[in-house]
């Protein structure tokens, strides 16, 4: 796996190579459906509308991988759902509506059961285990 942080050596400022990064993380992976075109819909939403939230996602996104990366097989489940992490429900609706796993663990960050639902029941605990990493982890950088 490459680097988290020298995907984006060349960006001197660390906001915007967290965002930078994510961005660039984001253009590699192969993904199921529209989620990576959905992610950079996202990330530019974020960038027009509250540019101090996406800096605070992105670098919570490298944040959670790089403390979780020893347990992770494939960290785009986490990497998605933290990227996600402080979308509004507008906004799960609007770019998550047909990724089922990540809209899952948005709206559980939300406390909105409702998603939950149209997991899989084998898939529920990944999501309630994804939802509960990524809001102590979340709670870990408030205090």
């Amino acid at each position: 796996m490459f680097s988290l942080y020298d995907i984006s050596a060349d960006v001197p400022d660390p906001d915007q190579k967290a965002v930078t990064t994510v961005r660039r993380i984001n253009e590699r992976w192969i993904v199921r459906g529209l989620l990576r075109e959905n992610a950079t819909a996202y990330l530019h939403h974020l960038e027009q509308t509250d540019p101090a939230r996406l800096i605070r996602t992105c670098h919570a996104v490298l944040g959670l991988i790089k403390h979780h990366h020893a347990e992770l097989d494939d960290p785009k489940a986490l990497f998605y759902s933290a990227l996600f992490s402080m979308a509004t429900r507008e906004e799960i609706k609007r770019f998550l509506s047909e990724h089922y796993l990540t809209c899952a663990v948005a709206s559980l960050l939300r406390g909105n059961f409702d998603n939950l639902v149209a997991l899989p029941p084998a898939a529920r605990p990944k999501a309630e285990t994804l939802a509960r990493s990524i809001r102590e982890y979340l709670a870990g950088q408030v205090s």
